[in-house]
């Protein structure tokens, strides 16, 4: 009786001892950071992800054994991207608490990823890999890790974004198709999901990067500043060094404006002001310009920033 109470008493104090164990660990998980980071930021060739507070000090670092292809900023959540292209490793992505700073979810990819958005617990992502039917574009539930919807598209998908509870893409087709490059508005069906173009004009390239406010649609597209056009895009100047301005409601293209800088390659806004950034032929790197709109014409250009970087709504992301 003496051995089963003393067994028993070993089994009791073992779990009491596991038990603080994890408390510790997850009250060191959920344990905010002293500082609020206000910025976060590819580093070290991409194989570490650091958050910063608004004087640009590091409050912490994640690292990657291999490389982070690109990270948003969702909520409280920063979703970073790990191809696997490196040191065969498989596509992954680490889904990281902003205030605490560590990973709460890894979740497997089942192909190589290109882009994504973040919608309501749902990653939209497209694939860079080529099969005989397309390219893949699939919807990932967050809570369970499983591909919910799979299906493909008929060329590569470069931007993916959200406004009001909707996803919109960019495909390029590239050539003679009857589906022409454009901006597409995804509608989700029971069993499929459906593409359906936002510009009701026949444009033959899609933009490089866009954004929505106020139900307005601003397309910046880079273009062909320099080196060859392609002999089946028939007006190469309307998609070079270009700002469109296109009503989301009917399709109806507003304005179009020639950018005075080549090269434009990322588009966001804050506030009442689009801001750019123009990859420069010196180091390829890129320099930031606001545009202030009023009535859809531009009404002034300044120079803002750090050329290292390039502002994204509440994340940095670094160019070297």
């Amino acid at each position: 009786m003496k051995k089963i109470m003393i067994f028993i008493y070993c089994i009791c104090l073992f779990l009491m001892v596991g038990c603080e164990k994890l408390k510790e660990t997850v009250s060191r998980n959920d344990t905010k950071l002293k500082v609020n980071p206000a910025f976060v930021a590819l580093a070290d060739g991409d194989s570490k992800l650091i958050f910063l507070d608004k004087k640009m000090n590091i409050v912490k670092e994640i690292e990657n054994k291999n490389k982070f292809q690109s990270f948003s900023i969702e909520g409280n959540r920063v979703y970073a991207i790990d191809d696997g292209t490196y040191m065969g490793t498989k596509p992954s992505m680490l889904i990281i608490n902003l205030s605490s700073g560590h990973v709460e979810k890894k979740l497997k990819l089942p192909h190589v990823p290109s882009s994504y958005a973040v919608l309501k617990q749902k990653v939209y992502m497209a694939s860079s890999e080529i099969f005989r039917e397309g390219m893949p574009f699939f919807v990932v539930n967050v809570s369970s890790g499983k591909v919910e919807k799979l299906t493909f598209t008929s060329g590569m998908v470069s931007t993916i974004k959200h406004y009001k509870n909707e996803i919109f893409i960019t495909i390029n087709s590239g050539g003679k198709s009857s589906e022409h490059s454009n901006v597409y508005r995804i509608q989700i069906n029971d069993a499929s999901l459906s593409f359906h173009p936002v510009i009701k004009d026949n444009i033959e390239l899609p933009p490089s990067d866009f954004v929505i406010e106020d139900n307005k649609m601003y397309c910046v597209f880079t273009g062909f500043s320099y080196g060859p056009r392609p002999e089946w895009v028939k007006n190469p100047e309307r998609y070079t060094n270009k700002l469109m301005v296109v009503d989301l409601n009917n399709g109806q293209i507003i304005s179009e404006k020639k950018l005075s800088k080549p090269f434009p390659q990322k588009i966001i806004n804050i506030g009442n002001k689009l801001y750019l950034t123009f990859r420069t032929l010196t180091g390829l790197k890129e320099r930031i310009f606001y545009f202030v709109f009023q009535n859809n014409f531009l009404t002034n250009t300044t120079s803002d920033g750090n050329p290292f970087f390039t502002i994204a709504g509440r994340s940095v992301s670094r160019y070297t």
